[in-house]
This record gives C-alpha cells, sequence and structure tokens, in this order.
C-alpha cells in the first residue's frame, strides 16, 4: 500500500509561516501595517537568496 501524500504542500507550509510571522509582529506591538511590511520584508529576502 502506498504512503498518503501530505495534503500541505511546501508552498502552503510556507504560506502557514509567513502568517505566523506576522501575527507575532502583531503580538510584540507592531501595528498591522507595519507587521505587513516587516512580513514582505522577509518574503523578499527569502526570495533573493
Amino acid at each position: 500500500m502506498p504512503d498518503p501524500e501530505d495534503p500541505i504542500t511546501e508552498l502552503a507550509a510556507g504560506a502557514a509561516q509567513l502568517h505566523e510571522v506576522y501575527l507575532a509582529y502583531l503580538d510584540a506591538g507592531f501595528t498591522n501595517d507595519q507587521a505587513f511590511d516587516l512580513t514582505k520584508a522577509v518574503l523578499i529576502a527569502s526570495i533573493d537568496d
């Protein structure tokens, strides 16, 4: 019997991680806009690698 496929793709896992980063910035006291901008910076930095 073949192993079942993982329903979470790499893209979905990355999106979930970015959302957790965004929530962490909000919990740290940043505004929505600041948290979003910081999360965008994290994403851009990870693409440039």
